[in-house]
């Protein structure tokens, strides 16, 4: 990662950060705000770089190059979705100005906020985790943005692999498996297949058909169409283990599309804070 981060940063950016972070493969995130200071967080926590150290608009322009090759027009597709891919698993949000044709968005220009998520394979251990492993069933997490649903997901893929079940990771951003060149950085363990750059309504799609597998894993559940999806996979027999943004099971169960997807769903997996499962709830109502 230390290879990929001096390859993608400022020289002199990179080494006020190596001054600050002599560890720099613990670092999970860097917030990059034009004229403002830069933020690093270490697991999740953040910190302020230095106050004499001032994002410029030079730092993000020569981030932006580095990660799409010198070629920003080619990732226009992607920066619209909010995103870069970068190697190595990294992804890079961002925030500008949009340009609007015909009220449809065709461009982001003026890109002044840059947030550098950094992939992390943690093992995690939680008697009630390897539990519910052990009896795996079709499996929900549920956290706030930042929270460890990720890695949380990338701990889990590896250890139901690791058992002898053929999981397939749907990793249309490269996130999950840390796909650079075609290389995987993150071990997802040893009978997993990592359908890659694949939109995952596609992959859904073909991939089930093609890969046979016995779990399908998926980060970051959005919309009626991927619901759909998921009880598709359900009804042919594969089991699911996915991620979703929430608050709280309460706040999920409000919502139609995603009180559905919970039925096709036994556990739901709450993360209370950073890095920390709060419950694991039985949704089929054996325990909670």
């Amino acid at each position: 990662m230390e290879t990929l981060l001096a390859r993608l940063l400022p020289i002199a950016l990179y080494n006020e950060l190596y001054k600050e972070c002599k560890d720099l493969s613990c670092l999970t995130e860097l917030r990059l705000r034009r004229d403002k200071p830069l933020y690093f967080a270490i697991n999740g926590i953040y910190k302020k770089l230095s106050e004499e150290y001032t994002v410029s608009g030079e730092d993000i322009s020569y981030i932006l190059s580095a990660a799409t090759k010198s070629s920003l027009y080619a990732y226009n597709s992607s920066i619209l979705e909010g995103y870069i891919s970068y190697d190595g698993g990294i992804r890079i949000g961002l925030s500008g100005e949009g340009v609007l044709k015909s009220g449809t968005l065709s461009a982001v220009k003026n890109i002044n906020s840059l947030c550098i998520r950094l992939p992390h394979f943690v093992t995690i251990n939680d008697s009630r985790l390897n539990s519910l492993i052990d009896d795996f069933d079709n499996t929900l997490i549920i956290s706030k943005p930042g929270y460890g649903k990720t890695t949380l997901l990338r701990y889990m893929i590896k250890r139901l692999s690791d058992k002898g079940y053929n999981v397939l990771v749907l990793d249309e951003r490269g996130e999950l498996s840390g796909a650079s060149q075609g290389k995987f950085y993150v071990d997802l363990g040893e009978c997993c297949d990592v359908a890659l750059g694949i939109p995952k309504l596609k992959a859904y799609e073909s991939q089930v058909r093609s890969m046979r597998p016995d779990i399908i894993a998926s980060d970051e559940i959005f919309g009626e169409s991927e619901v759909d999806c998921i009880a598709d996979c359900v009804r042919c027999g594969v089991k699911v283990i996915a991620t979703l943004h929430g608050s709280a099971l309460d706040t999920v169960n409000r919502m139609k599309i995603y009180d559905r997807l919970l039925g096709y769903m036994r556990y739901a997996v709450l993360i209370k804070d950073i890095g920390n499962i709060g419950r694991i709830v039985d949704l089929k109502g054996k325990y909670a």
